[in-house]
Protein backbone atom coordinates (compact mmCIF):
# COMPACT_ATOMS: atom_id res chain seq x y z
CA UNK A 1 0.00 0.00 0.00
CA UNK A 2 1.66 3.30 -0.99
CA UNK A 3 0.45 6.71 1.20
CA UNK A 4 1.31 10.31 -0.02
CA UNK A 5 0.81 13.18 2.78
CA UNK A 6 -0.59 16.32 1.59
CA UNK A 7 0.43 19.37 3.90
CA UNK A 8 -2.16 22.23 3.58
CA UNK A 9 0.26 24.43 5.14
CA UNK A 10 1.49 23.92 1.40
CA UNK A 11 -1.40 26.09 0.14
CA UNK A 12 -0.89 29.08 2.09
CA UNK A 13 -2.30 32.29 1.29
CA UNK A 14 -0.09 34.08 2.80
CA UNK A 15 1.03 36.66 -0.21
CA UNK A 16 -1.77 37.40 -1.07
CA UNK A 17 -2.82 41.06 0.21
CA UNK A 18 -6.26 40.58 0.83
CA UNK A 19 -5.67 37.17 3.12
CA UNK A 20 -6.92 36.90 6.80
CA UNK A 21 -4.83 39.29 9.08
CA UNK A 22 -4.64 39.32 13.26
CA UNK A 23 -3.55 42.35 15.08
CA UNK A 24 -0.87 41.74 18.04
CA UNK A 25 -1.05 43.69 20.83
CA UNK A 26 1.86 45.07 20.27
CA UNK A 27 -0.09 46.58 17.05
CA UNK A 28 1.58 44.66 14.30
CA UNK A 29 -0.27 43.16 11.75
CA UNK A 30 0.32 39.68 10.53
CA UNK A 31 -1.11 37.68 8.60
CA UNK A 32 -3.47 34.92 10.09
CA UNK A 33 -2.12 31.76 9.46
CA UNK A 34 -5.12 29.79 12.15
CA UNK A 35 -8.14 31.57 9.72
CA UNK A 36 -9.96 29.47 7.39
CA UNK A 37 -8.91 31.35 4.85
CA UNK A 38 -5.46 31.21 5.01
CA UNK A 39 -5.74 28.08 2.74
CA UNK A 40 -6.49 27.99 -0.77
CA UNK A 41 -9.09 25.22 -0.25
CA UNK A 42 -9.87 25.28 -3.74
CA UNK A 43 -6.49 24.30 -5.24
CA UNK A 44 -6.22 22.17 -2.70
CA UNK A 45 -9.46 20.32 -3.45
CA UNK A 46 -8.48 20.36 -7.37
CA UNK A 47 -4.90 19.15 -6.30
CA UNK A 48 -6.79 16.34 -4.21
CA UNK A 49 -8.76 15.56 -7.40
CA UNK A 50 -6.22 15.48 -9.94
CA UNK A 51 -3.81 12.73 -7.52
CA UNK A 52 -6.67 10.49 -7.27
CA UNK A 53 -7.22 10.16 -11.30
CA UNK A 54 -3.18 9.69 -12.02
CA UNK A 55 -2.40 6.25 -12.95
CA UNK A 56 0.12 5.65 -10.28
CA UNK A 57 -1.74 7.72 -7.46
CA UNK A 58 -1.04 6.71 -4.24
CA UNK A 59 -3.25 4.27 -2.06
CA UNK A 60 -3.67 6.47 0.51
CA UNK A 61 -3.72 10.58 0.88
CA UNK A 62 -3.10 11.83 4.13
CA UNK A 63 -4.25 15.52 4.22
CA UNK A 64 -2.77 17.20 7.56
CA UNK A 65 -3.33 20.33 8.59
CA UNK A 66 -5.83 22.30 11.07
CA UNK A 67 -8.56 23.58 9.28
CA UNK A 68 -9.17 20.39 7.00
CA UNK A 69 -12.23 19.45 9.10
CA UNK A 70 -13.86 22.80 8.93
CA UNK A 71 -14.16 23.15 5.40
CA UNK A 72 -16.64 20.84 3.75
CA UNK A 73 -14.95 21.21 -0.04
CA UNK A 74 -11.95 19.53 1.37
CA UNK A 75 -14.02 16.90 4.09
CA UNK A 76 -16.51 16.27 1.72
CA UNK A 77 -13.45 14.47 -0.21
CA UNK A 78 -12.48 12.60 2.77
CA UNK A 79 -12.61 8.79 3.47
CA UNK A 80 -11.68 8.81 7.35
CA UNK A 81 -11.59 12.04 9.07
CA UNK A 82 -9.22 11.90 11.94
CA UNK A 83 -9.33 14.61 14.76
CA UNK A 84 -5.87 14.79 17.15
CA UNK A 85 -7.02 16.54 20.81
CA UNK A 86 -4.58 18.38 22.63
CA UNK A 87 -4.71 20.25 25.93
CA UNK A 88 -4.22 24.24 25.17
CA UNK A 89 -1.44 25.08 27.28
CA UNK A 90 0.13 21.59 24.86
CA UNK A 91 -0.41 23.53 21.46
CA UNK A 92 1.05 26.28 23.00
CA UNK A 93 4.21 25.06 24.43
CA UNK A 94 4.55 22.76 21.38
CA UNK A 95 4.15 25.52 18.80
CA UNK A 96 6.67 27.74 21.27
CA UNK A 97 9.55 25.05 20.91
CA UNK A 98 8.57 24.67 16.82
CA UNK A 99 9.12 28.22 16.53
CA UNK A 100 12.38 28.76 18.52
CA UNK A 101 13.92 26.11 17.45
CA UNK A 102 17.41 24.91 18.71
CA UNK A 103 18.68 28.71 18.88
CA UNK A 104 21.03 29.13 21.76
CA UNK A 105 20.95 31.49 23.46
CA UNK A 106 17.24 31.27 23.38
CA UNK A 107 15.79 34.91 21.68
CA UNK A 108 13.18 36.08 24.48
CA UNK A 109 12.02 38.63 22.24
CA UNK A 110 10.99 36.00 19.50
CA UNK A 111 9.42 33.82 22.61
CA UNK A 112 7.31 37.04 23.62
CA UNK A 113 6.26 37.28 20.02
CA UNK A 114 5.39 33.59 19.78
CA UNK A 115 3.37 34.10 22.72
CA UNK A 116 1.69 36.65 21.55
CA UNK A 117 0.98 35.47 18.21
CA UNK A 118 -0.64 32.12 19.59
CA UNK A 119 -2.75 34.33 22.01
CA UNK A 120 -4.22 36.53 19.23
CA UNK A 121 -4.32 34.15 16.23
CA UNK A 122 -3.46 30.52 17.15
CA UNK A 123 -5.80 29.96 20.53
CA UNK A 124 -8.79 31.93 19.28
CA UNK A 125 -8.80 30.28 15.55
CA UNK A 126 -8.41 26.75 17.57
CA UNK A 127 -11.62 27.92 19.33
CA UNK A 128 -13.42 29.55 16.36
CA UNK A 129 -12.83 26.49 13.74
CA UNK A 130 -10.79 23.49 14.73
CA UNK A 131 -12.42 22.98 17.53
CA UNK A 132 -15.93 22.62 16.38
CA UNK A 133 -14.86 21.08 13.22
CA UNK A 134 -14.27 17.63 15.66
CA UNK A 135 -18.14 16.87 14.92
CA UNK A 136 -17.24 15.75 11.30
CA UNK A 137 -14.72 13.14 12.48
CA UNK A 138 -15.07 9.95 12.57
CA UNK A 139 -11.98 9.09 15.23
CA UNK A 140 -10.38 11.64 17.78
CA UNK A 141 -7.64 10.51 19.38
CA UNK A 142 -4.96 12.14 21.95
CA UNK A 143 -1.56 13.79 20.89
CA UNK A 144 -0.34 13.39 23.90
CA UNK A 145 -0.48 9.81 24.38
CA UNK A 146 1.95 6.64 23.01
CA UNK A 147 2.39 7.97 19.44
CA UNK A 148 3.34 4.53 18.60
CA UNK A 149 0.59 3.06 19.83
CA UNK A 150 -1.58 5.09 18.11
CA UNK A 151 0.43 5.13 14.22
CA UNK A 152 -0.49 1.62 14.75
CA UNK A 153 -4.18 1.84 15.62
CA UNK A 154 -5.10 4.41 12.83
CA UNK A 155 -2.68 2.16 10.46
CA UNK A 156 -5.02 -0.58 10.86
CA UNK A 157 -8.39 1.51 10.40
CA UNK A 158 -6.58 2.83 7.44
CA UNK A 159 -5.66 -0.82 6.20
CA UNK A 160 -9.10 -2.18 6.82
CA UNK A 161 -10.52 0.81 4.90
CA UNK A 162 -8.57 0.21 2.04
CA UNK A 163 -9.04 -3.92 1.84
CA UNK A 164 -12.62 -3.17 1.59
CA UNK A 165 -12.46 -0.73 -1.14
CA UNK A 166 -10.53 -3.47 -3.17
CA UNK A 167 -12.34 -5.65 -5.58
CA UNK A 168 -13.76 -8.73 -2.97
CA UNK A 169 -12.20 -6.80 -0.10
CA UNK A 170 -13.05 -7.82 2.99
CA UNK A 171 -12.65 -6.69 6.57
CA UNK A 172 -9.53 -8.17 8.66
CA UNK A 173 -10.80 -7.45 11.81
Amino acid sequence: MSAQIIPSDHYFRNHDPAGPKVTLPSGEVYFDYNHPDAVDHARLAADLDRLRQEEDAPDVLIVEGLMILYTPIIRDRLDLRLFIELEDDERALRRLVRNLGSQDPIDLEKGRWIADYYCASARVGHRRYVEPSRVYTDLIVRGDGDFVRLARMVAAVVRDMYAQKQPGGESNG
